[in-house]
């Protein structure tokens, strides 16, 4: 919806930040990453961990936003009934590349859906990459950022560091682990620089006396 009704939808509210549609896009546009980063890592130089973090970011949300085309074309065709939660991402990635093959997607979403093919899908995928052009956070699921942050992390580490990320840092960066080490890592200091604060501010304002945040965040 914040794709396709965005004009509808471009009003203050207290339901999402303006950029980051979910939890997990809030939790990773903020210095979350980097903290958690550098409290698993700590044997390695803070400026090095703070590239792989930029890095990390950079990428999951770009193969995210890959992938959202597809959730997109599920929404904007229900009839479909395209199984976008059924794959494992960690299966569609190649985690040395950092690239989705979406070939391979195209066929698994497919293979339950009679009268559409693979290739019609990417048709009709690139035909929504024309209309709503890449680089937009709205196409990124924030769990799906978690799930492709924990497939690369060990080949980006090796890439960008230079050694194997080490076993217990890569049992920590699993991704159900990751999800509530973010949630842990992020401070309140942080939601205080969102739009999201700024618009629950601005309707406390106008509210008085009924508040919605505690007095100390």
């Amino acid at each position: 919806w914040l794709i396709t009704e965005a004009d509808d939808l471009n009003t203050d509210n207290l339901l999402y930040d303006d950029r980051c549609p979910d939890l997990e896009l809030i939790l990773l546009n903020s210095p979350a990453l980097k903290k958690l980063l550098r409290n698993e890592l700590y044997n390695y130089d803070i400026e090095k961990i703070h590239e792989l973090a930029d890095s990390l970011q950079s990428e999951c949300l770009r193969l995210a936003m890959e992938y959202g085309y597809f959730r997109l074309l599920n929404h904007l065709n229900c009839c479909y009934g395209l199984k976008c939660n059924a794959i494992p991402l960690s299966e569609v990635i190649d985690k040395d590349a950092l690239e989705l093959d979406a070939e391979l997607v195209a066929s698994r979403l497919t293979g339950d859906t009679p009268g559409l093919t693979s290739d019609e899908l990417l048709r009709r995928v690139e035909d929504l990459r024309r209309r709503y052009p890449p680089d937009n956070l709205q196409l990124c699921r924030g769990k799906d950022l978690v799930a492709i942050m924990a497939h690369i992390l060990p080949s980006l580490f090796k890439t960008q560091i230079g050694a194997d990320l080490p076993p217990d840092a890569e049992r920590a960066f699993g991704e159900k682990a990751l999800a509530i080490k973010l949630r842990s890592a992020y401070e309140f200091g942080y939601f205080k620089r969102t739009a999201l604060f700024e618009c629950i501010q601005d309707w406390e304002n106008r509210n008085c006396p009924y508040k919605i945040l505690r007095p100390e965040i």
